[in-house]
Protein backbone atom coordinates (compact mmCIF):
# COMPACT_ATOMS: atom_id res chain seq x y z
CA UNK A 1 0.00 0.00 0.00
CA UNK A 2 2.56 2.28 0.87
CA UNK A 3 4.62 1.90 -2.32
CA UNK A 4 0.87 2.52 -3.80
CA UNK A 5 0.87 5.90 -2.58
CA UNK A 6 4.11 6.71 -3.18
CA UNK A 7 3.57 5.84 -7.07
CA UNK A 8 0.16 7.56 -7.14
CA UNK A 9 2.02 10.58 -5.43
CA UNK A 10 5.11 10.79 -8.47
CA UNK A 11 1.48 11.04 -10.83
CA UNK A 12 -0.03 13.77 -9.04
CA UNK A 13 3.89 15.30 -8.76
CA UNK A 14 3.81 15.01 -12.97
CA UNK A 15 0.32 16.54 -13.30
CA UNK A 16 -0.83 20.08 -12.48
CA UNK A 17 -4.60 21.05 -11.85
CA UNK A 18 -5.87 23.94 -13.67
CA UNK A 19 -9.45 23.28 -12.63
CA UNK A 20 -9.85 25.69 -9.98
CA UNK A 21 -10.36 29.11 -11.63
CA UNK A 22 -7.70 31.52 -9.93
CA UNK A 23 -5.55 33.74 -11.47
CA UNK A 24 -1.88 34.57 -10.35
CA UNK A 25 -1.10 30.81 -8.75
CA UNK A 26 1.63 29.14 -9.55
CA UNK A 27 0.65 25.38 -11.84
CA UNK A 28 3.33 24.00 -9.27
CA UNK A 29 2.75 25.47 -6.06
CA UNK A 30 0.31 22.46 -5.16
CA UNK A 31 3.51 19.97 -5.14
CA UNK A 32 5.52 21.38 -2.14
CA UNK A 33 4.10 19.44 0.39
CA UNK A 34 2.63 15.85 0.54
CA UNK A 35 2.02 13.98 3.59
CA UNK A 36 -0.14 11.05 5.10
CA UNK A 37 -1.02 12.22 8.95
CA UNK A 38 -2.43 9.61 11.34
CA UNK A 39 -4.05 12.02 13.55
CA UNK A 40 -6.35 13.55 11.27
CA UNK A 41 -4.88 17.25 10.37
CA UNK A 42 -3.37 16.73 6.57
CA UNK A 43 -1.15 18.80 4.96
CA UNK A 44 -1.70 20.03 1.53
CA UNK A 45 -1.30 16.58 -0.87
CA UNK A 46 -2.66 13.79 1.05
CA UNK A 47 -3.39 10.20 0.28
CA UNK A 48 -6.37 8.66 2.59
CA UNK A 49 -6.95 4.81 2.42
CA UNK A 50 -8.41 5.16 5.65
CA UNK A 51 -12.54 6.18 6.93
CA UNK A 52 -12.08 8.89 9.60
CA UNK A 53 -11.84 12.63 10.39
CA UNK A 54 -9.68 15.07 7.76
CA UNK A 55 -8.97 18.47 8.59
CA UNK A 56 -6.92 20.83 6.60
CA UNK A 57 -5.94 24.61 7.86
CA UNK A 58 -4.92 26.98 5.63
CA UNK A 59 -1.38 28.38 6.47
CA UNK A 60 -2.24 31.66 3.93
CA UNK A 61 0.11 30.21 1.11
CA UNK A 62 -2.18 30.34 -1.61
CA UNK A 63 -0.93 26.26 -2.69
CA UNK A 64 -3.52 24.41 -4.82
CA UNK A 65 -4.25 21.43 -2.94
CA UNK A 66 -5.62 17.87 -3.20
CA UNK A 67 -6.88 15.33 -0.70
CA UNK A 68 -7.24 11.92 -3.11
CA UNK A 69 -8.97 9.44 -1.50
CA UNK A 70 -9.75 5.58 -1.87
CA UNK A 71 -11.47 2.65 -0.50
CA UNK A 72 -11.23 -1.08 -1.52
CA UNK A 73 -12.70 -2.05 -4.25
CA UNK A 74 -16.01 -3.04 -3.47
CA UNK A 75 -16.68 -0.29 -1.89
CA UNK A 76 -17.83 3.52 -2.58
CA UNK A 77 -16.62 7.02 -0.66
CA UNK A 78 -19.24 8.90 1.25
CA UNK A 79 -18.20 12.52 2.62
CA UNK A 80 -19.91 14.93 5.64
CA UNK A 81 -18.56 17.82 6.01
CA UNK A 82 -18.80 18.76 9.86
CA UNK A 83 -16.58 22.41 9.48
CA UNK A 84 -16.01 24.23 6.74
CA UNK A 85 -14.75 28.13 6.58
CA UNK A 86 -13.67 29.07 2.64
CA UNK A 87 -14.54 32.68 1.65
CA UNK A 88 -15.67 33.06 -1.79
CA UNK A 89 -13.81 35.64 -2.20
CA UNK A 90 -10.62 34.00 -2.47
CA UNK A 91 -10.89 30.45 -2.10
CA UNK A 92 -13.12 27.67 -3.55
CA UNK A 93 -12.80 24.05 -2.46
CA UNK A 94 -14.10 21.05 -5.56
CA UNK A 95 -15.14 18.06 -5.14
CA UNK A 96 -14.79 15.59 -7.85
CA UNK A 97 -16.70 12.02 -8.02
CA UNK A 98 -13.60 10.25 -8.93
CA UNK A 99 -9.92 10.79 -9.37
CA UNK A 100 -8.33 13.85 -11.69
CA UNK A 101 -5.38 14.60 -13.26
CA UNK A 102 -3.79 16.45 -16.00
CA UNK A 103 -7.33 17.69 -16.91
CA UNK A 104 -8.05 13.53 -17.19
CA UNK A 105 -10.70 11.65 -15.08
CA UNK A 106 -11.21 7.80 -13.80
CA UNK A 107 -13.48 7.07 -14.35
CA UNK A 108 -13.40 8.70 -17.87
CA UNK A 109 -16.36 10.44 -18.94
CA UNK A 110 -17.69 8.05 -21.70
CA UNK A 111 -17.59 5.27 -18.62
CA UNK A 112 -19.16 6.91 -16.08
CA UNK A 113 -23.09 7.72 -15.54
CA UNK A 114 -22.52 11.13 -14.93
CA UNK A 115 -21.54 13.83 -16.93
CA UNK A 116 -18.70 16.15 -15.78
CA UNK A 117 -20.47 18.84 -14.82
CA UNK A 118 -22.45 16.37 -12.55
CA UNK A 119 -19.24 14.52 -11.55
CA UNK A 120 -17.43 18.18 -10.42
CA UNK A 121 -19.15 20.45 -7.38
CA UNK A 122 -18.00 23.39 -6.71
CA UNK A 123 -17.99 25.00 -3.15
CA UNK A 124 -17.28 28.01 -0.67
CA UNK A 125 -19.42 30.01 2.34
CA UNK A 126 -22.07 31.19 0.11
CA UNK A 127 -22.28 27.78 -1.05
CA UNK A 128 -21.40 25.40 1.71
CA UNK A 129 -22.23 21.44 1.35
CA UNK A 130 -24.63 20.63 3.76
CA UNK A 131 -25.37 16.88 3.01
CA UNK A 132 -23.95 13.43 2.96
CA UNK A 133 -22.22 12.96 -0.54
CA UNK A 134 -21.42 9.58 -1.73
CA UNK A 135 -19.47 9.09 -4.55
CA UNK A 136 -19.70 6.42 -7.54
CA UNK A 137 -16.75 4.80 -6.96
CA UNK A 138 -13.80 3.66 -4.88
CA UNK A 139 -11.59 6.60 -5.32
CA UNK A 140 -12.96 10.51 -4.99
CA UNK A 141 -10.86 13.68 -4.89
CA UNK A 142 -11.25 17.51 -2.98
CA UNK A 143 -9.25 19.95 -4.63
CA UNK A 144 -9.16 23.44 -3.02
CA UNK A 145 -7.21 26.67 -2.71
CA UNK A 146 -7.59 28.47 0.76
CA UNK A 147 -5.53 31.82 0.55
CA UNK A 148 -6.55 33.06 3.86
CA UNK A 149 -4.68 31.78 6.61
CA UNK A 150 -6.64 29.79 9.23
CA UNK A 151 -9.87 28.87 6.91
CA UNK A 152 -10.60 25.27 6.12
CA UNK A 153 -12.62 22.10 6.35
CA UNK A 154 -13.16 19.34 8.05
CA UNK A 155 -14.50 16.09 6.41
CA UNK A 156 -15.49 12.51 7.81
CA UNK A 157 -15.11 9.84 5.75
CA UNK A 158 -17.21 6.62 5.08
CA UNK A 159 -16.62 3.47 2.70
CA UNK A 160 -20.04 2.12 2.30
CA UNK A 161 -20.51 -1.49 0.77
CA UNK A 162 -21.46 -1.29 -3.09
CA UNK A 163 -24.52 -2.83 -4.06
CA UNK A 164 -22.92 -3.23 -7.91
CA UNK A 165 -19.32 -2.40 -7.74
CA UNK A 166 -18.27 -1.19 -11.82
CA UNK A 167 -15.39 1.26 -12.25
CA UNK A 168 -11.86 0.84 -9.48
CA UNK A 169 -8.43 1.72 -8.79
CA UNK A 170 -6.49 -0.77 -7.76
CA UNK A 171 -4.15 -0.47 -4.84
CA UNK A 172 -2.11 -3.71 -5.26
CA UNK A 173 -0.10 -5.25 -7.60
CA UNK A 174 -0.92 -8.38 -7.37
CA UNK A 175 -5.05 -9.80 -7.32
CA UNK A 176 -8.09 -11.16 -8.65
CA UNK A 177 -11.14 -9.53 -9.70
CA UNK A 178 -14.69 -10.03 -11.36
CA UNK A 179 -16.06 -7.27 -13.45
CA UNK A 180 -20.10 -7.53 -14.15
CA UNK A 181 -22.77 -5.24 -15.79
CA UNK A 182 -25.67 -6.79 -14.14
CA UNK A 183 -27.16 -6.94 -16.90
CA UNK A 184 -27.47 -2.80 -17.31
CA UNK A 185 -25.84 -0.89 -20.35
CA UNK A 186 -22.68 0.52 -18.49
CA UNK A 187 -18.89 -0.12 -19.02
CA UNK A 188 -16.95 -0.74 -15.90
CA UNK A 189 -12.88 -0.70 -15.70
CA UNK A 190 -10.62 -1.68 -13.05
CA UNK A 191 -7.27 0.70 -13.65
CA UNK A 192 -4.32 -0.98 -12.13
CA UNK A 193 -1.44 1.88 -11.64
CA UNK A 194 1.09 -0.58 -12.04
CA UNK A 195 2.54 -2.72 -15.41
CA UNK A 196 1.16 -5.64 -15.10
CA UNK A 197 0.34 -9.48 -16.81
CA UNK A 198 -3.38 -10.13 -16.82
CA UNK A 199 -5.00 -13.29 -17.68
CA UNK A 200 -8.60 -14.14 -18.24
CA UNK A 201 -9.29 -16.49 -16.09
CA UNK A 202 -13.64 -17.00 -16.97
CA UNK A 203 -15.41 -14.71 -19.47
CA UNK A 204 -18.78 -14.47 -19.96
CA UNK A 205 -19.05 -11.60 -22.14
CA UNK A 206 -22.06 -11.16 -24.83
CA UNK A 207 -23.24 -14.40 -24.35
CA UNK A 208 -25.80 -14.94 -21.46
CA UNK A 209 -28.95 -13.27 -23.13
CA UNK A 210 -31.18 -11.48 -21.03
CA UNK A 211 -34.01 -12.24 -23.29
CA UNK A 212 -34.55 -15.68 -23.80
CA UNK A 213 -35.40 -15.70 -27.70
CA UNK A 214 -31.54 -14.37 -28.18
CA UNK A 215 -29.38 -17.36 -28.94
CA UNK A 216 -26.06 -18.11 -27.19
CA UNK A 217 -22.91 -18.86 -28.90
CA UNK A 218 -20.06 -20.07 -26.92
CA UNK A 219 -16.38 -20.12 -26.83
CA UNK A 220 -14.03 -17.10 -27.33
CA UNK A 221 -13.47 -14.84 -30.02
CA UNK A 222 -12.15 -11.11 -30.72
CA UNK A 223 -14.78 -10.78 -33.36
CA UNK A 224 -17.37 -8.82 -31.08
CA UNK A 225 -19.78 -6.97 -32.91
CA UNK A 226 -23.30 -8.29 -33.29
CA UNK A 227 -26.44 -7.44 -34.38
CA UNK A 228 -27.77 -7.70 -30.66
CA UNK A 229 -24.99 -5.22 -29.59
CA UNK A 230 -21.29 -4.80 -28.90
CA UNK A 231 -19.84 -6.41 -25.75
CA UNK A 232 -16.38 -7.43 -24.90
CA UNK A 233 -13.77 -7.20 -22.67
CA UNK A 234 -10.43 -5.14 -23.23
CA UNK A 235 -6.95 -4.97 -21.77
CA UNK A 236 -5.37 -1.59 -22.58
CA UNK A 237 -2.43 -0.14 -20.99
CA UNK A 238 -0.72 3.48 -21.39
CA UNK A 239 0.38 6.42 -19.09
CA UNK A 240 -2.82 8.65 -18.50
CA UNK A 241 -5.92 8.13 -17.08
CA UNK A 242 -8.13 8.65 -20.34
CA UNK A 243 -7.11 5.75 -22.62
CA UNK A 244 -6.89 5.50 -26.12
CA UNK A 245 -9.56 3.06 -27.08
CA UNK A 246 -7.73 2.30 -30.61
CA UNK A 247 -3.97 2.90 -29.56
CA UNK A 248 -4.01 1.85 -26.48
CA UNK A 249 -5.45 -1.39 -26.63
CA UNK A 250 -3.45 -4.51 -26.26
CA UNK A 251 -6.08 -7.45 -26.43
CA UNK A 252 -10.30 -7.29 -26.89
CA UNK A 253 -12.50 -10.65 -26.59
CA UNK A 254 -15.79 -11.90 -26.08
CA UNK A 255 -17.45 -15.06 -25.82
CA UNK A 256 -17.65 -17.43 -22.85
CA UNK A 257 -15.07 -20.14 -21.61
CA UNK A 258 -14.02 -20.63 -17.81
CA UNK A 259 -9.69 -21.70 -17.02
CA UNK A 260 -9.15 -19.95 -20.47
CA UNK A 261 -5.62 -21.02 -20.32
CA UNK A 262 -3.73 -18.74 -22.64
CA UNK A 263 -5.32 -15.24 -22.84
CA UNK A 264 -2.94 -13.68 -21.26
CA UNK A 265 -1.70 -9.75 -21.80
CA UNK A 266 1.34 -8.07 -21.21
CA UNK A 267 0.90 -4.48 -20.30
CA UNK A 268 4.31 -2.86 -19.87
CA UNK A 269 2.78 0.27 -19.39
CA UNK A 270 1.93 2.82 -16.38
CA UNK A 271 -1.53 2.23 -16.27
CA UNK A 272 -3.06 -1.23 -16.83
CA UNK A 273 -6.96 -1.17 -17.71
CA UNK A 274 -9.30 -3.90 -17.76
CA UNK A 275 -12.38 -2.88 -19.29
CA UNK A 276 -16.04 -4.27 -19.84
CA UNK A 277 -18.45 -2.96 -22.52
CA UNK A 278 -22.11 -3.68 -22.19
CA UNK A 279 -24.95 -3.32 -24.50
CA UNK A 280 -27.14 -4.15 -21.97
CA UNK A 281 -28.68 -6.98 -24.09
CA UNK A 282 -26.59 -9.57 -21.67
CA UNK A 283 -25.49 -10.44 -18.62
CA UNK A 284 -21.88 -10.22 -19.04
CA UNK A 285 -19.08 -11.40 -16.39
CA UNK A 286 -15.53 -11.54 -16.65
CA UNK A 287 -13.34 -12.02 -13.83
CA UNK A 288 -9.45 -11.77 -13.75
CA UNK A 289 -5.95 -12.05 -12.52
CA UNK A 290 -3.01 -9.62 -12.57
CA UNK A 291 0.48 -9.99 -11.45
CA UNK A 292 3.83 -7.82 -12.12
CA UNK A 293 5.54 -8.91 -15.21
CA UNK A 294 8.97 -11.14 -14.87
CA UNK A 295 12.06 -9.65 -16.31
CA UNK A 296 11.28 -11.89 -19.71
CA UNK A 297 8.03 -10.93 -20.39
CA UNK A 298 8.76 -7.10 -20.28
CA UNK A 299 11.11 -8.19 -22.78
CA UNK A 300 8.54 -10.05 -24.83
CA UNK A 301 5.80 -7.40 -24.51
CA UNK A 302 5.13 -5.87 -27.80
CA UNK A 303 3.31 -3.14 -26.13
CA UNK A 304 3.95 0.99 -27.18
CA UNK A 305 2.91 3.26 -23.99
Amino acid sequence: MIRTFLILLCLIESSIINALPFKNTKKYDFLKRKTRSTNGDIGCMHMAAEPGDYKFTSDGSGSVCGLYFISPPEDVIELQFLDFDISCESGLLALVDGWEMNEEFFPSPEDHELTLEERYQTFCNLRKPSKTIVVSQNVALIQHLITEAGQGFRVRVRFVKSPQPCNVVSSTETGIHTLKNFGSRRNCSVSIIYPETVKLDSVDVGVTPKHALMEADFGITNKCMTSNGVDFVEVMGGNSFELNKSNDRKGIVCGMKSNTGPLETIVACQNTVIRLVSSGNFYNTVTFSYRPPHGDEFARSNTAC
